[in-house]
């Protein structure tokens, strides 16, 4: 009885644990829409100006590809306030780079429900050995993915100085990414501005 129970459980727990490994095949059939997201959170946060630097970072639940979030955990009134940020997918690229598997690369806008302003966040994710790996990652305040081809991405970057306005950045840079089949992953080639908190 005991080694039937054993032999049971072998043969529910392997199929289990080859499903896991493999579950990750081809990257443009993983569900983002509904699945968690975990922006990188900076240890040790730099002053890049007043609006320039990524975007605040930690988990993004999205669930039929939005994300709600409160700037301040509801009270006990039993009634939940209205939601001060959302977060969702505005682009899904899918990208074959030569000699790679594919890329996904999405762009997320966060926006200030409340108030005003927005975030953006553009990931790249490919699978590697049945998981879904994170490739690529940027945030911060008026970013845009622009060009997202098999072998070339570009970001717009918009560059606060001291004394700008919210609303009028001094300036937007173009950000050249690169694929690099060496590491398997977009790295910067070229761009007309420094931007430190970019990638």
């Amino acid at each position: 009885m005991r080694l039937a129970a054993v032999l049971f459980l072998a043969g529910i727990l392997r199929p289990m644990a080859g499903a896991e490994q493999s579950g990750c095949r081809e990257i443009s059939l993983v569900d983002f829409r509904n699945r968690v997201i975990v922006a990188r959170r900076e240890t040790r946060p730099l002053f890049y100006g007043l609006f320039n630097g990524p975007a605040p970072g930690g988990p993004i639940r999205l669930r039929d590809g939005r994300s709600y979030d409160w700037d301040l955990t509801p009270g006990d009134s039993g009634r939940k306030p209205p939601p001060d940020w959302l977060t969702e997918i505005d682009r899904d690229v899918v990208v074959r780079p030569p000699r790679s598997g594919a890329v996904r690369v999405l762009s997320l806008t966060r926006t200030h429900l409340t108030g005003t302003g927005s975030f953006t966040y553009i990931f790249g994710f490919t699978c590697q050995e049945g998981v879904v790996r994170k490739i690529f990652e940027a945030s911060g305040q008026g970013i845009k993915l622009g060009t997202a081809t098999d072998s070339v991405m570009v970001v717009d970057v918009a560059v606060w100085v001291e004394g700008d306005a919210h609303a009028s950045p001094s300036r937007t840079v173009s950000l050249r990414y690169v694929w690099a089949p060496q590491s398997q992953r977009f790295v910067r080639s070229s761009s007309n501005a420094g931007c430190p908190w970019m990638p």
